[in-house]
């Protein structure tokens, strides 16, 4: 296997190009996404957890949206879980590219099954999310079972990629949302009834974590570009 940092200009612009391309296939981009979606609202659940409150199911839909819902003991905790999403994708992406560049991809691999097996038992009730849990879980330990160095660090790169990007446009989406339909803005919602700023403000909070992380990921990872 090349090294992590052999030709990172080459490697970073091929895998995001990659990562773009392959997420905008009919179907196929689609059922990667979802990818992100999983790391989103596995955040809002794990926030929830934290403060002592409770998480009724997670769905995870086939136009890459999810949802969860939960049961918090306060506002403040409310204001949490809703703040938590998208830092988790951002966050989550950070730590994949540590792992990969520790040449630990397949610690990404085993995670994103841990992750996606809880899930699975305890969370998402949905018949869309079950299939795709089901899918990738299957897909991952396929991966796994090829026993091939080159295949597993291809797709922890490609899913590292995902969520990394993804967290971004999603990111931007939800901005869209929120000047054109404020009262469908997700967490940027929430996050207005909570604390009465403008839906606009929390939409530009959540893409400014999102653009920060990333661009920490590619500071810390791909220091070439710069």
């Amino acid at each position: 296997m090349e090294k992590f940092f052999q030709n990172q200009t080459v490697i970073f612009y091929t895998l995001l190009a990659s990562s773009l391309v392959v997420t905008r296939l009919p179907f196929i981009g689609k059922f990667f996404r979802v990818v992100n979606t999983l790391i989103h609202e596995s955040g809002h659940a794990i926030m929830a957890l934290f403060l002592s409150g409770k998480v009724h199911r997670i769905d995870l839909l086939s136009d890459t949206s999810g949802s969860v819902l939960t049961a918090t003991k306060n506002g403040f905790s409310r204001f949490l879980v809703s703040l938590a999403g998208y830092p988790s994708s951002a966050l989550f992406a950070y730590l994949c590219f540590y792992f990969i560049e520790q040449k630990a991809d397949n610690y990404v691999v085993y995670i994103l099954i841990g992750i996606s097996a809880l899930n699975l038992i305890f969370y998402v009730r949905n018949a869309y999310g079950i299939f795709w849990l089901i899918s990738f879980i299957a897909i991952a330990v396929l991966v796994i079972y090829a026993n091939d160095a080159m295949l597993m660090y291809a797709f922890s790169l490609l899913c590292s990629f995902i969520v990394l990007t993804d967290a971004v446009i999603s990111g931007i989406n939800l901005l869209v949302i929120a000047i054109k339909t404020p009262k469908t803005a997700g967490d940027a919602k929430n996050l207005n009834e909570a604390t009465h700023l403008p839906v606009v403000f929390w939409a530009l909070i959540l893409l400014g974590f999102s653009v920060f992380f990333a661009y920490k990921t590619i500071w810390v990872f791909f220091p070439k570009l710069f």
